[in-house]
């Protein structure tokens, strides 16, 4: 029981880092001028993001932080 409980709590750890490093490496790909914010011009080629740059820009800085772009895909429904 317990190595089931150390292998279950491993693979959510994994888990977990696998999504952050996800997360990161797509906001990165996005971030043309790596500037670590992604602006309308950067997510031209995603329309179905740049509809939505509204929605996650939640201090109306009309750019989208690393924060607010893991807010929306984990949270989304």
């Amino acid at each position: 029981m317990r190595i089931f409980w150390l292998a279950s709590c491993t693979l959510i750890t994994i888990s977990f880092n696998s999504l952050a490093l996800d997360v990161k490496q797509r906001f990165d790909h996005l971030d043309k001028d790596k500037n670590g914010f992604l602006s309308v011009q950067e997510l031209s080629s995603q329309p179905h993001l740049q509809k939505r740059i509204a929605q996650w820009d939640t201090d109306k800085d009309h750019q989208i932080s690393l924060l607010e772009f893991k807010h929306y895909l984990t949270n989304k429904s």
